[in-house]
């Protein structure tokens, strides 16, 4: 290059950086504005479905109300003593058959409710108990959004639709939209995925394993189920890079990492579980025998429950809001997505397999040793950290189901609620499915199945006949037509990023070397 050239390249290489800088800016933006508009249009949804469906509609919502008006009073609720408070309208449960589930969520909703229904405002109580699961609600979904950045390093597309995937699960709508427990559980267990991506990709620090412990707690201490997520999050633990400069320093810091965070669990929570195996014998509190002698459960073998299709469509329609669980909207907003997710991890897998294949006389230097700040560091095992956040996300998501089997062989019901904790999983996955492919195609499907998913939401809210007072109807009214101008514009976000700068195809989207830049290299790990 001559002197000339050499001259008149500095300013348009200058150019061309304020250019990258000033784009990534502004898809900065439109990611915060994405992620914003999901979390209000989630919490805008369920205050629709709060004030459109009758109080205490359920008997399990007059339990879970229950439970906290006992812990403003100080107590935790008994199985056998049933519900302490005497609601003048709604369903009305035999005995308190949410006390086997921990108290955190309770603890949060107490003085909200506590204090309405001892002045004898029952219906604000549910109403302002509802309204708080609502914002509870928008936690779930920035939970998600934040757990699919650690597990799509640099990929703001898959982050924002996954929040959109996740703010228009029906089912999730439903709960925010009344008083239950599971979306207090379903933010922790995003929270332990995007931590145990994290782990795995940019290796153990300090501040992680404590952020990981205090999760592991808040988790434990919301429900039992949880307990799927802290494992998969103790074993990313276990097998994360960590800076060592020996093979034994390396394993002595994952061990220490993985039973820190198990043991701070087990203090933390392990008083509830010990409580419930005092009260019924065993650590999950259930009651069999009661519920064969009143509401007509037995045992089932595995095959009768994995070969029931009722099984599965009562499980698994999170998506159905107010449709019928065998509605093909249902099916279609949650299979698609993941249909697309699985052709893409098959097609990523072949062409990471052959790339290994002609890479193979080179395998032996890429296996040496590392120099990261200073400290030898090795390559896991030889796995790419994409690859083990994908078996962990795989391994979380069959533990759940299993244990949701097995739930339903000693006489449970396959609650569509009991896979709640799940939508993160399903939402990070189907965002990857949904704009995968061109950027024209990844714009339509995602406009097509935001469409659907608005059309299964817009069943589960009632807009004509009153429910409560005569202004409940006319807030309902407007709150709906204020939401779907919320979700247009979050999809309009969605939409244009996507437009903007299509995600790389692959597990590890987003370089492995941008993620580490902050730590001069790729983490080591023995």
């Amino acid at each position: 290059m001559s002197a000339a050239e050499s001259w008149a390249e500095g300013p348009r290489s200058a150019t061309r950086e304020r250019r990258r800088e000033g784009r990534a800016r502004r898809d900065a933006r439109l990611e915060v504005a994405g992620l914003v508009a999901a979390v209000v249009f989630v919490v805008l949804a369920s205050v629709a479905r709060a004030l459109s469906n009758g109080p205490l509609s359920t008997a399990d919502e007059t339990a879970h109300l229950d439970y906290a008006y006992e812990v403003w009073h100080g107590h935790l609720p008994v199985f056998e003593r049933g519900i302490q408070f005497h609601p003048a309208f709604g369903a009305v449960p035999p005995v308190q058959w949410v006390s086997q589930h921990p108290p955190l969520f309770y603890a949060l909703l107490a003085p909200v409710v506590g204090p309405l229904i001892d002045g004898n405002h029952l219906y604000i109580a549910v109403i302002a108990g509802r309204f708080e699961d609502a914002l509870i609600a928008g936690t779930t979904v920035l939970a998600t959004w934040w757990a699919a950045r650690q597990v799509r390093p640099g990929d703001r597309v898959v982050a924002v639709v996954a929040a959109l995937a996740t703010a228009s699960t029906g089912m999730l709508i439903l709960v925010g939209g009344a008083i239950y427990n599971d979306l207090v559980n379903v933010t922790f267990c995003a929270l332990a995925i995007g931590l145990a991506a994290r782990a795995l990709r940019t290796g153990l620090t300090t501040r992680l394993v404590v952020a990981a412990a205090l999760v592991g707690v808040g988790g434990m201490l919301s429900r039992l189920v949880f307990a799927v997520f802290l494992l998969g999050l103790v074993v990313a633990l276990f097998v994360a890079p960590t800076r060592a400069v020996t093979a034994r320093g390396a394993w002595g810091r994952r061990v220490l990492a993985a039973v820190v965070v198990g043991v701070v669990a087990a203090l933390g929570a392990g008083w509830f579980y010990l409580r419930n195996r005092a009260l019924t014998g065993n650590v999950a509190g259930s009651h069999p025998a009661w519920a064969a002698a009143h509401l007509g459960r037995h045992d089932r073998t595995a095959s009768s429950v994995v070969t029931d299709k009722g099984f599965w469509e009562q499980l698994f329609a999170v998506y159905r809001a107010g449709l019928p669980t065998t509605s093909p909207l249902t099916w279609v907003l949650l299979l698609a997505p993941l249909v697309l997710a699985a052709v893409v991890g098959v097609v990523v897998l072949v062409r990471t397999l052959r790339a290994r294949g002609r890479r193979h006389g080179s395998a032996a230097a890429d296996a040496q040793p590392a120099e990261v700040d200073g400290v030898v560091g090795r390559p896991l095992w030889g796995v790419p950290a994409g690859w083990w956040v994908a078996a962990m996300m795989v391994a979380v998501f069959v533990l759940t189901v299993f244990l949701e089997v097995r739930f339903v062989m000693g006489g449970g019901a396959p609650n569509t609620r009991y896979a709640l904790p799940l939508v993160p999983v399903t939402a990070i996955v189907g965002a990857i499915g949904l704009t995968a492919l061109g950027r024209i195609a990844g714009t339509v499907l995602t406009v097509l199945w935001s469409i659907c998913a608005v059309v299964a939401y817009s069943s589960a809210v009632g807009l004509v006949t009153p429910v409560g007072p005569a202004i409940a109807l006319t807030a309902t009214r407007g709150d709906y037509v204020v939401s779907l101008v919320v979700f247009a514009f979050m999809v309009v976000a969605a939409v244009v990023l996507r437009l903007r700068r299509p995600p790389a195809v692959g597990v590890d989207a987003g370089s492995e070397s941008d993620v580490h830049a902050d730590h001069g290299g790729r983490p080591d790990g023995a």
